[in-house]
């Protein structure tokens, strides 16, 4: 669970930096989407804080789960990487042959990208869970 909580202070820092450089940076008069940047940061750091602190209470339940950690659940995670892999080639492949013909933006490309994998990702392992 400390791994856990110092990815999540680490991921909620890098937010909130990169929310007050787009502060700093931003010129513009329009609306700056900065402060909302730092706002998400801040309550992901928030509850990272608290899960992390009401999860120390509950240190004789993580130990348990942590001994049901077994081959089976390696696998499932095994093959979950390969079919995201998988996905992730053929996205590339279609992506690049798209682009031969039509202008694609870098973001909206690795947007469809992210949320296919996320998608593919969660469907595949509730599939391997069930069948495994």
């Amino acid at each position: 669970m400390k791994n856990l909580f110092i990815q999540r202070f680490l991921v909620s820092t890098v937010i909130i930096i990169l929310g007050i450089i787009q502060i700093i940076l931003d010129t513009s008069q329009r609306f700056n989407f900065g402060y909302i940047i730092v706002f998400l940061g801040g309550i992901i750091l928030l509850y990272s804080t608290i899960s992390y602190i009401t999860s120390g209470k509950n240190k004789s339940l993580e130990k348990e789960l942590s001994k049901e950690y077994d081959e089976r659940d390696a696998l499932i995670d095994g093959k979950v990487a390969r079919f995201s892999l998988q996905i992730l080639m053929c996205e590339i492949f279609i992506l690049m042959f798209i682009t031969n013909f039509v202008a694609i933006p870098t973001k909206t490309a690795l947007f469809v990208i992210l949320v296919s994998l996320i998608i593919s990702e969660i469907g595949s392992r509730k599939y391997y869970n069930i069948f495994l």
